[in-house]
């Protein structure tokens, strides 16, 4: 069956990607044909037949190690190539999402969950919440390639979700370990385990991210490096910095988070060789997790979905993020429009996904399934509807804001 699973899956990406620029332009993306492709793919594998949830466990295990990586290389990719001195109004307002409406979204999505099913008690609610408010731009890749939406919009979009996973991290692996102790699978004590991991991933990965970025500076400046292997850089430091954190004791997430921001090359053709092929590299670890969500996470919890859970995803994605941004963008020089498609281009999606899978491989599903069934209900509706929305809303604004321009002049 294997064989036939990664048959299947190359066999989907790559007429997606023969066509990927005709459907873009329908607006089709490559999560939303990558899930249905793994759900469809699992009806003759038999996967839906079998009873949800009880499988979860084993192929969420499964799934873990490609997500891993995936993850560590997104989150050291997003801290490298950013340039906070390039992008001043994107960087405030990356600055008011992240500082403000982040953590107002968390405390926002854990209070509606409570309220809703106050059952499901303090701390899964509050690892929910963790779980569905980092943003994944790739659900809205049409906004960041129109560049008639207004540059610190489209980069601040960018930035936020760059970065709002790796800023998350340190406390959804803390409220893990604290769960993990209270259901008796994890150690006694979290509180200094959790201190450990993090502060070791930290450290290895702000000390290996200054020692790789010296070594790539001097292999440049000597013109010891090849072109090629300039494009290698990012995906072996990103693993490097995960796995050397992880054999440590510490948080390989965390340390390819903090390895990416210590960073520091000076040459931008490198850094843009690293972009570049990461961005690629990246993009076929998304699909291939994308592609494992549909075939296996799926058919395990979507007969477990309720009313409640589907009130939660769409206030979630249509009133709780969208409230908070405006919140946290008042005095902002944005138009109500502006503000309007900020808040709603939070799309749920990777990050939400790996998360999942990393509560799994910490925490047996059993008791939890609330929490499962619901993430992937909302990431389900998020890669829908994001992916629809994207280009038409863009055009939306921009003849929105020219429209304006033109009635004041």
């Amino acid at each position: 069956m294997f064989e036939w699973v990664i048959i299947l899956f190359l066999g989907s990406g790559l007429v997606y990607g023969l066509q990927s620029q005709r459907l873009q332009r329908r607006s089709i993306s490559s999560p939303m044909i990558m899930v249905m492709a793994g759900a469809v793919i699992a009806v003759p594998l038999g996967i839906w037949h079998e009873a949800p949830m009880a499988p979860l466990s084993g192929r969420l295990e499964f799934a873990a190690g490609f997500a891993e990586m995936t993850l560590a290389i997104i989150l050291f990719l997003d801290a490298a190539v950013l340039d906070y001195r390039k992008e001043g109004p994107a960087r405030r307002l990356a600055n008011r999402l992240l500082l403000v409406g982040l953590p107002l979204t968390i405390g926002v999505t854990w209070a509606f969950i409570m309220g809703l099913d106050a059952t499901i008690g303090m701390l899964p609610a509050l690892i929910l919440a963790l779980i569905v408010s980092p943003t994944d731009a790739a659900l809205g890749r049409p906004v960041l390639e129109n560049k008639q939406v207004p540059a610190p919009v489209r980069q601040g979009i960018n930035i936020e979700s760059g970065l709002n996973d790796g800023l998350v991290l340190p406390v959804f692996t803390t409220a893990i370990l604290l769960e993990a102790e209270l259901v008796g699978e994890g150690p006694n004590n979290w509180v200094t385990e959790a201190l450990l991991e993090i502060s070791v991933g930290a450290g290895v990965g702000i000390a290996a991210g200054l020692l790789i970025g010296l070594l790539v500076n001097h292999a440049v400046t000597r013109k010891t490096i090849l072109d090629r292997f300039e494009r290698l850089l990012g995906i072996f430091a990103a693993l490097l910095i995960f796995f050397l954190s992880e054999k440590l004791g510490g948080n390989g997430f965390v340390a390819a988070f903090a390895g990416g921001m210590a960073l520091n090359i000076s040459s931008t053709k490198v850094r843009d060789a690293i972009e570049s092929f990461g961005e690629a590299e990246a993009e076929l670890l998304t699909m291939l997790t994308f592609f494992m969500f549909g075939l296996l996470v799926v058919p395990a919890a979507y007969g477990l979905w309720t009313t409640e859970m589907l009130v939660f995803s769409i206030a979630s994605l249509v009133v709780l993020r969208p409230v908070c941004v405006w919140i946290c963008m008042i005095g902002s020089p944005y138009s109500l429009a502006e503000k309007l498609y900020i808040g709603w281009f939070g799309p749920r999606g990777i990050a939400s996904i790996i998360y999942l899978l990393i509560m799994a491989t910490m925490i047996d599903p059993t008791g939890h399934e609330a929490i499962y069934a619901a993430v992937v209900m909302i990431v389900c509706i998020s890669v829908v509807a994001h992916g629809l929305s994207a280009a038409p809303l863009s055009q939306a604004l921009v003849a929105h804001l020219a429209r304006k321009s033109k009635a004041a002049k």
